[in-house]
This record gives C-alpha cells, structure tokens and sequence, in this order.
C-alpha cells in the first residue's frame, strides 16, 4: 500500500490545500415512483443531455464562484467510469469522443494546461483523483490542480439488462475541488492517503458485457466492501497516530445505508459524525464523496480547518482512503 504520512509533508514542507469545491446535481431529480416507472419504459431524459449537463453545470459553478482562481489551474484531473463513450461501443450511435479533461480545459479558457482522466476505478475514483493531483503539486510547476469526479450511473440503473439491486440506489452527480500548493501549517491540507486493487475480486463488481447494466455479486461484494472500507479506516488513522475522536467528520462514498451503518458500528464512529446523504441524493460512485463535500461546506456543516476521513471501494476491486482538512 502506497503512503504519504505526516514526516513526508514535513521533510518537502508544503501540502495540498482544498481551496474551493463546486458541485452539481442533474435538474431532473426524481422520486422513488418517477424512477420506478423509468425503469419500466424509456426515460424521459436523453443519457447525452443528462451527462452535458450534469458536467457544464459545475465547470459554470466553478467559474461563477472562484473566478479568480481559474487563471492559476494549471492541471484538470477527471475521474468517471460511466460518463464517457467507448471506442468499441456496443451501441453504433455511442461514438467515441474526448475524454472530459479537454471540454473542462476548453471551458475554462485553459489552453496550455494538463488534462487527465482517471477511467476504471469507478467509485473510489475520486480518492485516486486526489492522489494524482496531490502528486503533481509535489511538482513546483503545477500551481493548482482542479480535481473533478462525474458519473451518469442512472444510465445503467434503468437498462433492461440490468440484473442487480444494486440500481436502485444509482445516481447521478458530479462534484470538484481546486487544491493549491501551499506551505505545511497545522490544520490544513491534505494529510495522507492509502488504497490498493485486489485484482483476486476483479469480475464481483463491473459493467456487463452489453455496456449497459451494473454486475454487483451481491453479499459477497458487500462483504469484501466492508472489508476494504474498514482496512483504509484503520490504516489511515493508526499510520497517522489518530483515534476516532480526532477526526470531525467520516465521509464515505455513499452506498447503501446499511453497509456504511456496519462500518460506523466496527470503528465505533459516533453517528452524529457520519455524513451520509444517500436517501436524498442517492449513490453516484466516484462523485458522491466531492459532491457531498462541496453541498455540506456550502451548508456550513463542513467547516474550514475540520479534519475528515473519505472511504471509497470501487469496480477492480479498488479501494482508497484519505484524510484531510476543509
């Protein structure tokens, strides 16, 4: 398991700072029945439409809010697994097309810029996000890195394929965060971050063979979940000498209410400091972690200088944490 640590960050002296954070929820927003009849005929929102929206919306947010910021981004990191089209698609009208770095670049007005994207970790792609974009600040050259998580899961929840109960709870989302290099100070930026791919459980959690349902091998990849879950928890904190009653707030990616109740039970997390809002929003993988963040800062629960714990298990499998400050 790869590890940054605290004498890292103290040796090289800087850090990676969160300095602002945007999210987006597509417009059409839907209830339990709406989605129940969506799944029973076509649904009323193009899978093009909802994914342009979903992710323009929050480069606008971006540029609405932090204007200032955007001449200083020097690099684009995306993670999504569901947004973007194949070049092998199983559907003749799904064409290959960019990835998503270069339309945020363009909109952004960053024409000499780095663009990444970050493709098959799906759910935890955000955490691996934030690993990559804290690598490049380690670079002097990168001045600020906008980190973007984005998936349209929807698509797959509603296929006429799809076999998994797992589709109930998919959504969609996308969410973003600006990290500036800046210099090492108590309670800011990032602070270590830990993860690895059990390629054992390769084939338990994927998109089927028609790129259009969700393979979920049930109890035993919601058992391998918690697992992995679990092992980031206690890494994290027992690497950087914390207990639970040091950190403010457990940010998981937001899967079933049930998996993450077993996980606060065995860390033996208080439940007022778990956030959680998956009935409201439900689960949009790699972007349900930045999309919360951002929602719960902008709310004013997540405040400047509060320490969280993220948790994220992906297709793979794959599996990372990550503790930082707001």
């Amino acid at each position: 398991m790869e590890a940054v640590g605290l004498n890292a960050r103290r040796e090289a002296n800087y850090t990676s700072e969160i300095v602002a954070s945007v999210y987006a929820y597509p417009s059409d927003t839907l209830d339990n029945a709406e989605y129940m009849r969506r799944c029973r005929f076509v649904p009323a929102s193009s899978a093009e439409s909802l994914a342009l929206e979903t992710r323009m919306n929050l480069i606008a947010r971006l540029l609405s809010q932090h204007p200032q910021l955007t001449s200083e981004i020097d690099a684009v990191v995306v993670a999504s697994g569901t947004t973007m089209t194949m070049a092998h698609p199983s559907d003749p009208k799904n064409v290959a097309f960019a990835d998503l770095s270069p339309l945020i670049l363009r909109q952004l007005g960053r024409t000499n810029a780095l663009g990444l994207d970050i493709k098959a970790c799906y759910c935890s792609g955000f955490l691996r996000g934030l690993q990559v974009a804290d690598s490049l600040l380690a670079n002097p050259n990168y001045r600020s890195v906008l980190l973007v998580a984005a998936e349209q899961g929807s698509r797959f929840a509603t296929a006429a394929s799809n076999r998994s109960s797992f589709c109930y709870i998919v959504s969609d989302a996308a969410g973003g965060m600006v990290l500036r290099r800046s210099a090492l100070r108590s309670r800011a930026g990032i602070v270590d971050y830990c993860g690895y791919t059990d390629v054992g459980k390769l084939d338990w959690v994927g998109i089927g063979e028609d790129a259009a349902s969700i393979i979920m091998l049930g109890s035993r990849a919601a058992d391998a979940t918690q697992t992995m879950l679990l092992e980031m928890a206690h890494t994290l904190l027992a690497r950087n000498g914390l207990s639970v009653r040091d950190v403010d707030w457990l940010l998981p990616i937001q899967t079933h209410a049930g998996l993450l109740e077993e996980v606060r039970r065995k860390l033996e997390w208080p439940a007022e400091k778990l956030l959680w809002f998956g009935d409201l929003n439900g689960f949009s993988g790699s972007a349900s972690i930045p999309s919360c963040f951002a929602e719960q800062v902008e709310q004013g629960r997540i405040q400047k200088g509060q320490l969280l714990l993220s948790l994220a298990v992906g297709a793979g499998m794959n599996c990372a944490g990550a503790l930082y400050y707001a």
